[in-house]
């Protein structure tokens, strides 16, 4: 069963359609690439898929269940607008959000200092977001996307900003990710990285579907031009 399927779904902000009938589904493990230029509808899917606001048409499964408040424990979001409060420490930030999530104060402490040492920034503990440089703030709003372990996680444009030696490290983390069963919709408009990274894709065009399917038969359809 899919981990994730969007069935006909459409928003509509007045007169204007932001999405039109999207129709796509991750599996487990799978990272499902969403491209598009801004304005196209990438966000108000996200969107929608977290939760945050509704469609007016159309369905979104989880696991084959309908959205509710419990499968919010099973949701990690990283916004293209990175959130967190710049004069807050990290630990004290990062935890209180896992908390949210349904994660107890222990386990989350665990998780962070896990992370912490696995971008090799232990010392960030203490840190304030405001004394981080924006490369490190980036990892930090990762780390708070992933930290209570979700099932499903939504990364909109996650290596915006960042220099080439923290992509190779979050893209690493990222199919770690996938390996251990994590369903991933992967928004971006970087096409190296989609290739590289997803099996799956959907291309929006002014809210509207315009190129769908497997990634290597998409290539295949459309030769480079010498």
């Amino acid at each position: 069963m899919e981990a994730l399927k969007l069935e006909q779904v459409v928003k509509q902000y007045g007169d204007k359609t932001a999405v039109n009938g999207i129709n796509l589904k991750v599996e487990q493990g799978e990272i499902y690439g969403l491209l598009g230029a801004n304005g196209a509808g990438k966000t108000t899917t996200m969107r929608m898929v977290l939760g945050l606001i509704y469609p007016d048409e159309g369905k979104i499964l989880y696991n084959g269940k309908e959205f509710s408040n419990e499968l919010q424990h099973l949701m990690g979001y990283l916004p293209e607008e990175r959130g967190l409060y710049p004069k807050v420490k990290v630990s004290d930030q990062i935890i209180y959000l896992a908390r949210l999530r349904g994660m107890a104060a222990g386990d989350a402490d665990k998780s962070l200092r896990y992370w912490l040492d696995r971008f090799e920034v232990p010392e960030y503990y203490n840190k304030k977001i405001e004394e981080l440089s924006k490369g490190n703030q980036q990892k930090m709003g990762f780390i708070a996307a992933v930290v209570h372990k979700p099932k499903i996680l939504v990364l909109d444009e996650a290596f915006s900003g960042l220099d080439p030696v923290n992509v190779e490290l979050l893209k690493d983390t990222v199919k770690e990710l996938r390996d251990q069963g994590t369903s991933i919709l992967f928004s971006t408009h970087r096409m190296e990285h989609v290739e590289e990274l997803c099996r799956h894709i959907t291309i929006l065009d002014r809210s509207n579907t315009v190129v769908q399917g497997d990634i290597r038969e998409i290539k295949k359809s459309y030769p480079r031009e010498e």
